[in-house]
C-alpha cells in the first residue's frame, strides 16, 4: 500500500502504539540532546581537555553553519516524496549516522592540542548536521498523522513521558556506565558508556520509523515553492513568536543542564551514586510534570498553564540562590519540586508549535511543517549555544579551572547561579513573551473548524 495515500479513517484519533512509537522518535533524540546538555560541556572541559573559552568558539560556529543547514533541511523533509511518506522515513535513514556521530564526539584521540580542537568541532558538526536530518522531520511529522488538535496533546503527552524515560537512561545511567566500562579511565569510560546508550537511541529510532503511519495524504499537506514557504512564514505572527519561545525555554534547560556536573560535583561535593541519584530525581519529576500536564490541560487552557508555570519557576529559583549547599538530600527535594513544574512546559510548548504551524496554514493557505520545525530547531540549537555560552562565560569570569583542589569561593558561586537566578531570569521573560501569543483554546477551536471546513469544501 503506498503510504503516503493511507487517509486516516476514524476521525484523526490515534492508536496507542502509533502514539508510543511517536513518542520513540523524540525518546532516541532525547537521548542524544542529554548527552549534550547534561555531559558534553564537562566532558570538553574536564576530560576532552577544551579551554572554555575554545568551548564557546566551537559552539558559535556550529550555529552559524546551522542558520543554513537547518532551514535547508525544513525544506528538504518538506519536498521528500517517498512509498513511507513525506517525514516518516527519516527515521530510517539517519538512525545510524546520528549515533555513530555521537560516539565520535564523546571520543578523546590521541592528537595535539590543536588537531584536538579541529577533531571536537568536526565531529560536534557531524552531530548537528545528522541531528536535524532526523529530528526536523519527526517534528513535522505529527501533523501529516493527525489534525485532531486533543490527539496532538495525547500524542506529545506519550513523546515527553518517553523522553523522559530516556532521559533517564542517560542522567542515570551513563554516570554508572562510565564506571563500570572505564574502571578509573574516564575517557575510555565516556566513549564506552555512550556507545551503549547510543546503541539504544538507534532501536528507538527504527521502532518509530516501523510503526508511526502518516496519515493525511500529502496532497492535503499541500505542495509550495520556495517563496511561498518563506512569506508564509513570515506572516506567521505566532510561529515568529513560539520561535523566540522556544530559544528561551531550551536556554532554561541547556543552562541548568550545561552546569549540573559542575554543581553536583563542586557545589554539592556529590559522589558517583549521588550523581545518579540526582539525575534521577530530575527525570522522574519531569516525567510526573508531564503527566499532570496532560490532565491539567484536559480541564484548563494550556496557555495559562503555560505562563503560570513560568512564574512560579521564576520566583522559585529566586528562592534557590538562598538555600545552602551543605544538604544534599534537601536539594534532591528541591529539584524534584523545580522537575516536576518544570515538566509542565515541554508538552505544552511542542503541543503549541503544532498549532502554530496550523495557524499559519489556517491564515496563509500554506503548510510548511517541514519549514516551521528546521526553524524551531535552529532556535532550540541557538539556545544549545546560549547555554554553552552562558556557562562559559561564568566561568571566564570566576577563573574556573578543573578539579576539587582548584575551586575557589567565586567559581562556586558562578555554579550556583547556573541553577539558581540565571534560570529564573529566563523563566520570567519566557513569561513575559507568552502574555502576547493568543493561541488559546477558544481561538484553536476556531481554526479546526474553518480548516475543517475549508478542506471539506
Amino acid at each position: 500500500m503506498n503510504e503516503n495515500t493511507n487517509i486516516n479513517s476514524h476521525n484523526g484519533k490515534l492508536s496507542v502504539t502509533e502514539k508510543i512509537g511517536y513518542g520513540l522518535g523524540d525518546a532516541g533524540g532525547t537521548i542524544i540532546t542529554a548527552l549534550i546538555g547534561n555531559f558534553l560541556t564537562f566532558f570538553y572541559t574536564d576530560i576532552f581537555g577544551l579551554a572554555p573559552g575554545i568551548l564557546g568558539t566551537i559552539m558559535v560556529l556550529a550555529r552559524i553553519i546551522d542558520a543554513v543547514t537547518d532551514p535547508l533541511m525544513g525544506i528538504i523533509a518538506d519536498k521528500t516524496s517517498s512509498r513511507h511518506g513525506r517525514f516518516r522515513p527519516w527515521q530510517l535513514w539517519v538512525a545510524l549516522p546520528v549515533g555513530v556521530a555521537c560516539i565520535l564526539t564523546f571520543t578523546v584521540p590521541s592528537m595535539s592540542y590543536e588537531m584536538k580542537v579541529v577533531y571536537a568541532f568536526v565531529t560536534y558538526m557531524f552531530l548537528s548536521l545528522s541531528y536535524t536530518a532526523i529530528n526536523v522531520p519527526y517534528c513535522a511529522m505529527i501533523n501529516s498523522m493527525t489534525t485532531n488538535h486533543e490527539q496532538i496533546m495525547s500524542a506529545q503527552t506519550y513523546r515527553f513521558v518517553l523522553t523522559g524515560m530516556a532521559g533517564f537512561i542517560v542522567s542515570v545511567g551513563l554516570p554508572q556506565l562510565i564506571a563500570f566500562f572505564g574502571k578509573g579511565d574516564q575517557v575510555w569510560g565516556y566513549q564506552a558508556g555512550v556507545g551503549v546508550v547510543c546503541c539504544i537511541a538507534v532501536l528507538m529510532f527504527l521502532a518509530c520509523f516501523f510503526t508511526v503511519k502518516e496519515h493525511i495524504p500529502t496532497s492535503n499537506l499541500g505542495s509550495f515553492t520556495i517563496k511561498q514557504h518563506i512569506v508564509s512564514i513570515r506572516k506567521n505572527d505566532q510561529l515568529l513568536l513560539m520561535l523566540v519561545m522556544s530559544f528561551l525555554l531550551m536556554m532554561v534547560f541547556n543552562t541548568r543542564s550545561g552546569g549540573y556536573m559542575y554543581f553536583i560535583t563542586y557545589v554539592l561535593q556529590g559522589d558517583v551514586a549521588y550523581t545518579s541519584m540526582f539525575f534521577a530525581v530530575i527525570t522522574v519529576a519531569s516525567i510526573i510534570g508531564v503527566i499532570i500536564a496532560g490532565q491539567i490541560t484536559k480541564k484548563t487552557d494550556a496557555l495559562r498553564v503555560y505562563f503560570l508555570s513560568n512564574v512560579f519557576l521564576f520566583i522559585y529559583g529566586i528562592a534557590l540562590y538562598f538555600i545552602s549547599s551543605s544538604n544534599q538530600t534537601l536539594w534532591l527535594i528541591l529539584m524534584l519540586i523545580n522537575g516536576v513544574i518544570l515538566g509542565f512546559t515541554l508538552p505544552i510548548h511542542f503541543a503549541m508549535m503544532s498549532y502554530a504551524d496550523d495557524y499559519g496554514d489556517w491564515k496563509n493557505k500554506v503548510r510548511s511543517s517541514g519549514l516551521n520545525f528546521a526553524f524551531n530547531l535552529f532556535f532550540c540549537k541557538l539556545a544549545w549555544a546560549g547555554g554553552a555560552g552562558v556557562v562559559s562565560i561564568v566561568f571566564v569570569l570566576v577563573s574556573y579551572k578543573a578539579g576539587m583542589e582548584n575551586q575557589t569561593p567565586a567559581s562556586l558561586h558562578g555554579m550556583t547561579l547556573l541553577e539558581t537566578i540565571i534560570p529564573a531570569i529566563i523563566h520570567l521573560l519566557l513569561a513575559l513573551v507568552i502574555l502576547r501569543c493568543k493561541l488559546n483554546n477558544k481561538f484553536l477551536a476556531q481554526i479546526a473548524a474553518d480548516l475543517k471546513a475549508r478542506r471539506a469544501s
